[in-house]
């Protein structure tokens, strides 16, 4: 079955939706924080309605039903008291959506079935048998196994309808041939094959020892439950023979469970399933207090995107919701349509310059580049869409599309076979894109800026950024795509990029697009990021004045610094990557040696099943949490075992050097820019809640700090003949921010007189003059001090110490009542959260926290965002500064002939350097560091400098 097959739908279809699968994937994939405007939860709620909407929108089935489970006890738990007994209880966010699903429905005008004491894959049973009697062609939306026994391709001839299942997130279908490839039998032995190998989410015992793919062997063999049962006493293994044999009542037992009930008296007659459609009234009166919206024209159901915090507790947890985007009060109608856009072609030019002239009359132009890759420093420019921002009395001109590299087409568009030269067509575009008097709109303008910028185009004179405006707005938002926000603000659902280029092995690049596709998906994000930018400078105006300069003084002129930094790069020597990658292949064959050494067997320590097997099994350790695929082989549960067995630190040390080896020294030799024969990662602005820099293609961030195979990957960063890198590294920045911000006089007394702050705290915690401190001390200290920035439980602090919970909490405890101005300022900074419902840095971005406002623990991870986010966040905000302050410097100096700013990783800035002009270099960017800020303890700034990125280090 292909990836691409559907369901039929339409006349003669029955859709039967498993809503209680359906709404715990929808809870686990979207994220807790889209809630109402009072703050309760509602990700699955969301997600059953745009399930619902869509499956509507493309099947249109004839009959529909959401069945419900009603809980309580049934015929499995009578006849086994231990089924289902091990699942845990729901999650606390989870509970309410319970109903709200149910409501939502009713007011979907969905028919909705369930019946006390049956559980619901037998209501659907029962329902599938009895349409596909009737001739129904019956879809199940589920992805649950146990319905995978109803699937039946049908027989056309024998009158015997198809049953079908459909996993709508995945967008997948589910027939007879993807059960045979998963399990490795066919629906109609699935129950069989359940029986053998047991279900440990529903606590089905099955045979011991016995897997799916030795129960699939066995029953391909004997053909059946009863046949292997039978022929047990020939099965040669011997461990195996003995548990089919001594355990056939427990199998027996196990199929009678896992068999689904297919005559359940159904309490609606199938005839009353009939698809009436939605009523509107009915839907705006249910979904309207949510904080959806109701669309027109089918598109279904959408958030408003108002995520804010219910009230609760002692403080009022609800002022947060103030700060998430608020959507325009009535959805835009926008009409995409081809015939509105224009498109300028070979013989267009003047046409072209009259509409480039139009354009500069409007107040703002919007720029939205088309390109064929995700690599801003390879793709290529296919083609550039225009819109206006009009003046207040203005038409302003229609979107328009130049296409510049798309495919040879018969006809592009009209007859026309022909673009306009690209060098003539960038000639007429460049002074209006260069303008500095007119200003510009441009979504994700870094990657666009750098496009153009290998056309010798500079886009200048940036003004709104909807990605950037809306991250420095509301951090918190899940997503800040153009996407995202033409639907959350707008109403207005935006083309996606598959849909226009295909997806999986069929997705084509844009230049391959027909033209006529190509013009309406750029016209319309052209124009969805004009509508963008009225709406969010009326969203700036609405939020305090900090947040306006944090937009324009610090997010808009850092995107132009990472630009220059990206189109950069840096130099790497492959050769040293590749010497390192064939000294760490023999490492890890050696460990590799060791650990089946141990094992006594060839093992794959990359394999959970394996380990699971060799720790828990041959081993006899004990096991920790249990997953879905059996107990957890994760690094920290192995880390918890090291102290038992010698293999489990072996284990470690494995799984560490593959992921080195895979992810830097493998892969960084191919992500060499072979135009410019350097590395150029990109930053990701938009995406670190608490305001920090991300990088990708290649992530730099996660370069191991302090191990010596970190400090070897970075030997391979270095500087070209005659120059040299120089770092400059702020010296303990959040824990100089925390003194200040908590005014502490153990740590600003520290700073001040410029001694050891971890030799002060040490002295401190364990009563002991700073000169007597040991080393021993000064590393717990250590930890608890940065431990207590990110909110550091006595559990975590153990496990980073290799000390037990209890004394780990003695420290902090210690820690809290030797430095008092830390912990009343940790309280005050959760009350003020609660409060006010968001954490704020000293530059004034705010994180909204509407996990406050829960219970358990997303509430104590609420607690730690409130304490985490003033510091780390108000870190991030001074390294930007910093990073803006150091370029002007630069630039004021006259020295970036000399010396450039190559990345930023964590606190430190990299650059490369004349090495004659290191000391210069120096004399200007370090002050510009220890400067961005006043703070109550002096900013102080290390360097060093070096051949190689490790050298500067020492």
């Amino acid at each position: 079955m292909s990836r691409s097959a559907r369901p039929t739908g339409g006349s003669g279809s029955l859709f039967l939706i498993d809503a209680s699968n359906f709404i715990y994937r929808a809870f686990h994939a979207i994220p807790t924080n889209l809630t109402t405007p009072d703050g309760v939860v509602i990700n699955a709620v969301h997600g059953f309605v745009r399930m619902v909407q869509a499956m509507r929108k493309e099947f249109a089935p004839e009959f529909i039903a959401a069945v419900f489970d009603t809980g309580g006890q049934n015929f499995r738990t009578r006849m086994y008291k231990e089924y289902k007994a091990n699942r845990p209880p729901p999650p606390d966010d989870l509970v309410p959506q319970f109903k709200l699903v149910r409501d939502a429905t009713e007011a979907l005008g969905i028919p909705r079935v369930e019946v006390a004491d049956v559980e619901a894959d037998d209501v659907i049973a029962s329902y599938a048998r009895v349409a596909q009697k009737e001739g129904k062609r019956v879809v199940i939306i589920s992805t649950d196994k146990d319905l995978m026994q109803l699937i039946d391709a049908g027989d056309d001839k024998a009158g015997r309808a198809p049953i079908a299942m459909w996993d709508s997130m995945k967008n997948r279908l589910i027939g007879e041939d993807r059960v045979e490839a998963k399990f490795g039998v066919k629906p109609e032995l699935l129950g069989d094959l359940l029986a053998l190998m047991g279900d440990s989410s529903d606590n089905i015992p099955g045979v011991s020892g016995i897997g799916a793919k030795t129960a699939a062997a066995l029953l391909e063999e004997h053909g059946s439950l009863e046949g292997v049962l039978k022929a047990a006493p020939s099965i040669k293994q011997k461990k195996r023979r003995e548990n089919l044999i001594n355990q056939a009542d427990t199998a027996r037992l196990s199929r009678k469970l896992v068999a689904l009930k297919e005559d359940v008296k159904l309490p609606t007659p199938l005839a009353k399933l009939k698809d009436k459609g939605s009523d509107e009234a009915t839907m705006e009166r249910f979904f309207g207090p949510l904080g959806f919206r109701t669309l027109l024209g089918g598109r279904g159901v959408q958030t408003t995107g108002r995520m804010g915090s219910r009230r609760g507790g002692a403080g009022a947890v609800g002022a947060g919701s103030e700060l998430a985007l608020k959507p325009a009060k009535e959805a835009v109608k926008l009409k995409v349509d081809g015939d509105r856009y224009r498109v300028f072609l070979a013989g267009d030019e003047d046409a072209l310059a009259e509409y480039l002239e139009a354009l500069e009359a409007c107040e703002r132009v919007v720029v939205q580049i088309a390109v064929d890759g995700p690599d801003s420093m390879q793709a290529a420019l296919v083609g550039v869409a225009l819109a206006g921002v009009p003046k207040a009395t203005q038409q302003p001109p229609a979107p328009a599309y130049v296409p510049l590299r798309h495919a040879d087409q018969a006809s592009l568009i009209d007859g026309k076979t022909e673009q306009i030269k690209v060098d003539r067509a960038l000639a007429l575009l460049r002074p209006l894109l260069q303008s500095q008097k007119l200003p510009k709109v441009a979504h994700a303008h870094k990657f666009q800026a750098l496009v153009l910028e290998r056309e010798d185009i500079a886009l200048r004179s940036v003004v709104m950024d909807p990605q950037l405006c809306s991250y420095t707005l509301d951090p918190a938002r899940p997503s800040h795509t153009l996407e995202s926000l033409a639907g959350d603000l707008l109403g207005h659902s935006v083309q996606a990029a598959e849909k226009v280029m295909g997806k999986g092995k069929k997705a084509v690049t844009f230049d391959q697009v027909a033209l006529a596709k190509a013009r309406v998906y750029a016209c319309e994000r052209a124009e969805v990021a004009a509508l963008l930018d009225r709406h969010l400078e009326g969203e700036l105006a609405r939020f305090d004045d900090d947040v306006g300069k944090l937009f324009h003084d610090i997010e808009m002129p850092l995107a132009r610094v990472l630009q220059r930094i990206e189109r950069r790069g840096i130099a790497v020597d492959t050769a040293v990557l590749k010497r390192q990658g064939d000294e760490l292949a023999v490492l890890i064959k050696d460990l590799k040696q060791q650990i089946d050494g141990h094992a006594g067997y060839a093992i794959n320590p990359d394999s959970p099943k394996q380990l699971q097997k060799l720790l828990f099994e041959d081993l006899g350790l004990e096991a920790g949490k249990k997953t879905k695929t059996g107990y957890s082989t994760d690094a920290a549960t192995l880390e918890q075992l090291a102290v038992y067995h010698p293999v489990v630190n072996l284990i470690l040390e494995f799984r560490s050097l593959i992921k080195l080896k895979g992810t830097y020294l493998d892969t960084l030799p191919r992500m060499v820019n072979p135009k410019t024969g350097r590395l150029h990662t990109s930053f990701r602005q938009a995406v670190a809640q608490t305001g920090r820099l991300s990088s990708k293609d290649p992530n730099l961030q996660n370069i191991p700090i302090r191990t010596e195979l970190g400090r070897r990957i970075r030997e391979a960063f270095v500087a070209p003949r005659g120059r040299v890198l120089v770092t400059l590294d702020y010296s303990q920045i959040e824990l100089r921010v925390l003194a200040h911000l908590s005014q502490s006089e153990n740590l600003i007394s520290a700073f001040t007189d410029g001694v050891d702050v971890h030799r002060r705290t040490a002295s401190e915690v364990f009563d002991v003059p700073e000169s007597k401190v040991t080393d021993e001390q000064r590393r717990v200290a250590k930890a608890v001090n940065f431990g207590v920035i990110y909110g550091q439980t006595a559990y975590g602090l153990g496990r980073q110490l290799g000390i037990p919970r209890g004394k780990a909490g003695s420290y902090i405890k210690a820690y809290f009542a030797k430095i008092p101005g830390v912990s009343a300022y940790m309280d005050e900074l959760v009350e003020q959260a609660k409060q006010q419902g968001y954490a704020a840095t000293i530059m004034g971005r705010k994180r909204r926290i509407p996990e406050l406002s829960r219970r358990g623990a997303a509430r104590a991870y609420g607690e730690r965002i409130a304490r985490n986010t003033p510091i780390q966040g108000s870190s991030a905000d001074i390294l930007k500064k910093a990073m803006i302050d150091v370029e002007r410097a630069l630039t004021a100096a006259k020295f970036e002939a000399h010396a450039a700013m190559l990345l930023t990783v964590h606190d430190e800035l990299i650059f490369e350097c004349d090495e004659d002009r290191v000391g210069e270099l120096v004399a200007i960017a370090k002050p510009a560091m220890e400067n961005a800020v006043k703070l109550s303890v002096p900013l102080f700034v290390d360097g060093g400098h070096g051949q190689s990125w490790a050298a500067c280090k020492g």
